[in-house]
């Protein structure tokens, strides 16, 4: 059985002088990726293909647009496992999600990005990239303190700030970016308590690995 990281490589090269009928890619460890991936052995030869090394391998979009990617770096396998585990990502087999607690993006009450959040939003923009063809929901939720009419627009507003980072920053499609605001709705933990109310404050992003 092929490395995944190997599997999508060869998927992603194998792609090169195709262009109407490419397989659709969802994910460079896609488990649909292998198939083809073992044909790809076979065109590229055995050579070539144990000179792909983990290290200097990266998937780019190319003009034929690989499972709908717009241009540039899409990622390495590696920088997104990487970013994954550092955000906490929690993965299943349609989609990936992550939780960035508010109070590490906005300062309390507030819908501006601050400056140091771009760590985490970085990490966010790699792991979307390992997913080219899915769409991304983000979902801002607030705590019970103030009115609900309120807690529901600064939801709105944060999830959209962080949309509005994700395109100007990092280039994400902004087509691929749905926001929703859940205000105080959807609490994860007890709002009686102030640690209860930091986990209830957060954006909640959903990538889907594939349309």
């Amino acid at each position: 059985m092929l490395r995944p990281w190997l599997a999508g490589a060869l998927l992603a090269l194998a792609s090169l002088p195709m262009h109407a009928t490419e397989p659709a890619y969802s994910g460079p460890w896609d488990p649909a990726a292998e198939a083809a991936a073992e044909a790809a052995v076979v065109r590229l030869g055995a050579a070539r293909t144990l000179a792909i090394q983990p290290e200097v391998l990266e998937i780019r979009g190319l003009e034929s647009q690989i499972g709908g990617a717009s241009g540039g770096i899409v990622a390495t396998v590696q920088e997104v496992r990487q970013a994954m585990q550092a955000l906490g990502a929690q993965e299943s087999n349609l989609e990936v999600k992550v939780d960035l607690p508010a109070d590490v993006l906005f300062d309390f009450d507030k819908a501006d990005l601050r400056p140091d959040a771009a760590q985490a939003l970085g990490r966010l923009a790699t792991v979307i990239r390992g997913y080219p063809s899915g769409q991304v929901r983000i979902e801002g939720h607030t705590d019970s303190k103030g009115n609900d009419a309120y807690n529901q627009r600064l939801s709105e507003r944060r999830a959209e700030a962080v949309k509005r980072w994700l395109g100007e920053q990092e280039g994400i499609a902004v087509d691929r970016l749905v926001t929703h605001g859940a205000g105080e709705s959807r609490p994860v933990a007890d709002n009686d308590t102030e640690a209860g109310r930091q986990k209830n404050r957060r954006v909640e992003v959903v990538i889907q690995k594939a349309h």
